[in-house]
């Protein structure tokens, strides 16, 4: 595609994501500018419209998630760290218990060769999930349809799934305040995504998007060097660039492709999500635990996308972030080595 053709679809693209996030907003439904612009991409994609995934903006605004992210951990957090070994105790639990079920799932009703029944029962992230598929011979369209779709629904599902177990009204809170940034605070805030985006380039850290700019965030919030909070507007813009790039995830994914996938996919996605969800309620039900940010911290969502929602919605953003970034640890850490004995054993 020619570079001044690309160009118009991209601003097509955004404007149409603004519409439609701005439409949703407007209903007052929980992460409306996100899940509004993923659903018009989504379609635009599977209905083969010419739409543009933000592939070069997406390293700067995940690492402006980490960034928002360390804006919002708190002074006592080595403390609460501490305190949350019961719920990373119950997420590792899960990650093994509910990956083992989806693994014999795809491998036994569905027909999923070993190496993709494992890669598809992952916890995440999807590129890694997929680069891992390639060097082992994976059908890599169908571990991305799978991840794709596991995002996808998390983040359309659980703001409104866990509202309604918990009985409480999720709203986001995007534009609830609107905070004033300074020169220096903005110079503050590009720093700390221009080191995630170093970190990531340069670095062998995982996760080093969100983990290094929100080290460095929290760093100069903690230090009292810097008190910056991102304005809503901005937090808007991050919202509607991740559900853009979410939904253009299954370009190049046809409708019949999608329906060959599906039922698998659903399958997986509604162990993962009911299981998250039913842990968490028990663990509220305990007492001293929030059901909404255990929810959050326990869903089968992308890094990026559950802590944006944790921001947006005001939740214990320092619980959920730890959980996510070790979930995805996890992943990246045990996956190669699932997939090396596999390959062993069928030689």
């Amino acid at each position: 595609m020619p570079s001044l053709k690309r160009l118009f679809y991209a601003v097509l693209t955004l404007v149409a994501a603004i519409a439609s996030g701005w439409v949703l907003s407007a209903t007052g439904l929980p992460l409306g500018w996100l899940i509004g612009a993923m659903l018009l991409v989504l379609t635009a994609s599977l209905f083969q419209l010419p739409v543009v995934q933000p592939k070069l903006l997406m390293p700067y605004v995940k690492a402006a998630v980490g960034t928002m992210l360390g804006a919002a951990i708190p002074p006592d957090i080595a403390e609460l760290a501490v305190a949350w070994w019961p719920s990373l105790s119950v997420m590792f639990g899960l990650l093994i218990v509910v990956g083992a079920i989806n693994y014999n799932l795809l491998q036994h009703l569905f027909g999923f060769p070993k190496i993709d029944a494992l890669l598809c029962s992952m916890p995440g992230g999807i590129s890694e999930m997929i680069l891992i598929g390639e060097h082992a011979g994976a059908d890599q369209r169908r571990v991305a349809i799978v991840h794709s779709l596991r995002i996808a629904l998390s983040i359309l599902l659980i703001p409104l799934l866990a509202g309604l177990a918990f009985g409480v009204t999720v709203e986001s809170t995007a534009n609830a305040a609107s905070y004033h940034m300074t020169i220096p605070d903005w110079g503050w805030f590009l720093a700390c995504v221009v080191v995630g985006v170093a970190a990531d380039r340069w670095l062998r850290i995982p996760a080093a998007l969100i983990l290094v700019p929100m080290v460095a965030s929290a760093a100069l919030h903690l230090t009292q060097i810097s008190a910056f909070h991102v304005p809503s507007e901005v937090s808007i813009a991050i919202q509607v660039t991740v559900g853009i790039n979410v939904g253009a995830r299954f370009l190049g994914v046809s409708l019949s492709m999608l329906a060959g996938f599906a039922m698998s996919a659903l399958a997986v996605i509604a162990i993962q999500i009911s299981t998250a969800i039913f842990a968490a309620i028990v663990m509220a039900k305990q007492g001293g635990w929030d059901g909404l940010a255990l929810t959050l911290a326990f869903a089968p969502g992308g890094l990026a996308e559950m802590s944006l929602i944790a921001v947006t919605m005001g939740r214990e953003v320092a619980l959920v972030a730890c959980h996510h970034i070790l979930r995805v640890l996890f992943a990246l850490f045990t996956a190669p080595a699932l997939v090396s004995l596999l390959s062993k054993r069928s030689q």
